[in-house]
Protein backbone atom coordinates (compact mmCIF):
# COMPACT_ATOMS: atom_id res chain seq x y z
CA UNK A 1 0.00 0.00 0.00
CA UNK A 2 1.48 3.36 -0.94
CA UNK A 3 1.89 6.25 1.48
CA UNK A 4 -1.21 8.20 0.40
CA UNK A 5 -3.40 5.10 0.53
CA UNK A 6 -2.06 4.24 3.99
CA UNK A 7 -2.76 7.76 5.28
CA UNK A 8 -6.20 7.86 3.67
CA UNK A 9 -7.14 4.49 5.07
CA UNK A 10 -6.03 5.45 8.59
CA UNK A 11 -7.90 8.77 8.49
CA UNK A 12 -11.09 7.13 7.21
CA UNK A 13 -10.94 4.13 9.56
CA UNK A 14 -9.60 5.62 12.79
CA UNK A 15 -10.41 9.33 12.70
CA UNK A 16 -13.56 9.59 10.60
CA UNK A 17 -14.75 6.12 11.69
CA UNK A 18 -16.16 5.68 8.19
CA UNK A 19 -14.05 3.41 5.96
CA UNK A 20 -16.37 4.07 3.01
CA UNK A 21 -16.06 7.87 3.22
CA UNK A 22 -15.13 9.72 0.06
CA UNK A 23 -11.85 11.45 0.88
CA UNK A 24 -9.81 13.16 -1.83
CA UNK A 25 -6.03 13.44 -1.51
CA UNK A 26 -6.30 17.23 -1.90
CA UNK A 27 -9.23 17.71 0.50
CA UNK A 28 -8.58 20.29 3.23
CA UNK A 29 -8.72 18.08 6.31
CA UNK A 30 -8.60 20.99 8.74
CA UNK A 31 -11.20 23.28 7.15
CA UNK A 32 -13.53 20.33 6.57
CA UNK A 33 -13.35 19.53 10.29
CA UNK A 34 -11.92 16.07 9.70
CA UNK A 35 -8.80 16.82 11.74
CA UNK A 36 -8.96 18.59 15.07
CA UNK A 37 -6.18 18.91 17.65
CA UNK A 38 -6.80 15.45 19.12
CA UNK A 39 -6.97 13.83 15.68
CA UNK A 40 -3.69 15.48 14.74
CA UNK A 41 -2.04 13.97 17.81
CA UNK A 42 -3.42 10.55 16.85
CA UNK A 43 -2.17 11.01 13.31
CA UNK A 44 1.30 12.03 14.49
CA UNK A 45 1.50 8.91 16.66
CA UNK A 46 0.40 6.76 13.72
CA UNK A 47 2.93 8.37 11.35
CA UNK A 48 5.76 7.91 13.83
CA UNK A 49 4.90 4.25 14.36
CA UNK A 50 3.99 3.27 10.80
CA UNK A 51 6.63 5.23 8.89
CA UNK A 52 9.34 5.23 11.58
CA UNK A 53 9.68 9.01 11.30
CA UNK A 54 9.93 11.33 14.30
CA UNK A 55 7.60 14.32 13.86
CA UNK A 56 8.98 17.24 15.87
CA UNK A 57 6.48 19.67 17.42
CA UNK A 58 7.60 22.46 15.08
CA UNK A 59 6.55 20.35 12.08
CA UNK A 60 2.95 20.01 13.30
CA UNK A 61 1.73 22.98 11.27
CA UNK A 62 -1.15 23.69 8.93
CA UNK A 63 0.99 23.31 5.80
CA UNK A 64 2.02 19.75 6.67
CA UNK A 65 -1.40 18.49 7.82
CA UNK A 66 -3.76 20.30 5.47
CA UNK A 67 -4.37 17.32 3.19
CA UNK A 68 -3.23 13.81 2.40
CA UNK A 69 -1.14 15.30 -0.41
CA UNK A 70 0.54 17.68 2.08
CA UNK A 71 1.17 14.86 4.55
CA UNK A 72 2.69 12.73 1.83
CA UNK A 73 5.00 15.56 0.72
CA UNK A 74 6.04 16.11 4.34
CA UNK A 75 6.81 12.43 4.82
CA UNK A 76 8.87 12.39 1.64
CA UNK A 77 11.02 15.30 2.88
CA UNK A 78 11.52 13.55 6.22
CA UNK A 79 12.47 10.30 4.52
CA UNK A 80 15.07 12.15 2.44
CA UNK A 81 16.40 14.00 5.49
CA UNK A 82 16.66 10.82 7.56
Amino acid sequence: MDRKATLSSYIKDEIMRNPKANLRDDEDLLSAGILDSLAILQLVAFIEERFKIKVPDEDVVFENFQSIDALSRYLETQKEAG
